[in-house]
């Protein structure tokens, strides 16, 4: 038993001297890579390369096979250190604003994408004020007034409710501000009567839909869309503001833009919310679910509940402002009728069809060769 004992004693010394010397190489594969993002950025080089990092998951795989690894592991732990590599890139090399330093007026800055982007703001180097109906944190220098506000700025981010985003606009406007004015609403069908009016005035405006939350930290493989309003200036001075970040640009006209997302954010949204109601009146609990759960359905719980936790109030703004919502719910009726009645009916050739058809839509760029 000691004999035992004592070999289990030096073995698991020797385990973490490899752990130490694991994490010693991730250090310097980080230190390497710092360098690489330095070199890059003055090289005018984008951030992201996804051929070299596809080479690097294919010899991580050929590696792994050498060894007799699971690959899949070795990819996900690859995957890991690749993203990582990323997030320290940008923040070291690829978050610098090279343009002329700004003051930017936050409207709704106590917020959470209002703190996020004041935050953005003030790392590239600008001045941010805030004003909030709300009061928020002492982060940011706040102003006490609207009007206060706009007098020491030259960019206002409209940044509150998606209901209070055209009142702001028409308010912003008819003090004849003359910097630029730009929202980050979700929907923008509502606003068009504002924005339009707001143009009248010669108001410098534009819009933009950063695609992500206020948890992002690294801008590395997001998206921001960005809506011409008829302004030039206004959208170069917007996206000025990203262009040297890691963020991918999308542009868009409003009413694509408001096309798109009644799929991107609409539809997804109200299939997880009715997917969640389905479960919670099912008379069973979560956990007793968990136990005996599929990995498709942990795989759903996880895209689900990162819905259900979000705030209630503003999913239910993106379904109410969405100008193509019952053109998509009847899109969702027609569809979940179908497929209900191909199995109520015994319809197995339709039922499968449906399927077949789907997966050729999802992998047609895959075939096409545009991934």
């Amino acid at each position: 038993m000691k004999a035992a004992m004592d070999k289990l004693k030096k073995m698991r010394e020797e385990v973490r001297r490899i752990d130490r010397e694991i994490i010693r190489l991730v250090g310097k594969r980080l230190e390497l890579t710092r360098d690489i993002g330095s070199i890059k950025k003055a090289a005018g080089l984008p951030l992201l390369n996804y051929g070299v990092e596809k080479a690097v998951i294919e010899n991580a795989r050929a590696v792994a096979k050498d060894l007799n690894l699971p690959a899949d592991f070795v990819k996900s732990v690859m995957q890991l250190l690749i993203n990582e590599s990323r997030t320290q890139q940008e923040r070291l090399h690829y978050s610098a604003y090279s343009g002329e330093k700004e003051t930017i007026l936050i409207v709704g800055g106590a917020g959470e994408m209002g703190r996020w982007l004041a935050t953005f703001f003030e790392i590239q180097g600008h001045e941010v004020l805030i004003y909030d109906i709300v009061p928020g944190g002492n982060e940011f220098t706040a102003v006490s007034s609207l009007e206060e506000g706009l007098k020491r700025a030259s960019c206002v981010v409209i940044s509150v409710s998606l209901d209070v985003v055209p009142e702001t606009i028409d308010r912003v406007a008819a003090l004849n501000f003359k910097g630029l004015i730009f929202d980050i609403a979700s929907i923008k069908g509502h606003l068009v009567k504002s924005i339009h009016n707001a143009r009248q005035r010669n108001a410098l405006i534009t819009s933009i839909h950063p695609m992500f939350g206020p948890n992002v930290i690294t801008l590395s493989d997001k998206v921001i869309g960005f809506c011409d309003c008829g302004s030039t200036e206004a959208l170069n001075r917007a996206k000025a503001f990203f262009k040297d970040t890691a963020v991918r640009e999308v542009d868009l006209d409003l009413y694509t833009h408001d096309k798109a997302i009644s799929y991107v954010l609409g539809l997804s949204h109200i299939i997880n919310i009715i997917y969640m109601k389905i479960l919670s009146d099912s008379g069973f609990h979560y956990s007793e679910l968990k136990k005996i759960a599929s990995t498709t359905f942990l795989s759903q719980m996880i895209t689900s509940s990162s819905v259900i936790n979000e705030n209630p109030e503003l999913y239910y703004l993106i379904q109410k402002y969405n100008p193509f919502k019952e053109e998509i719910f009847d899109k969702m009726k027609h569809a979940m009728t179908s497929v209900i009645d191909y199995v109520l009916n015994d319809e197995k050739e339709e039922f499968v069809q449906s399927m077949q058809l789907s997966r050729e839509w999802l992998n047609q760029e895959k075939s096409s060769g545009k991934e």
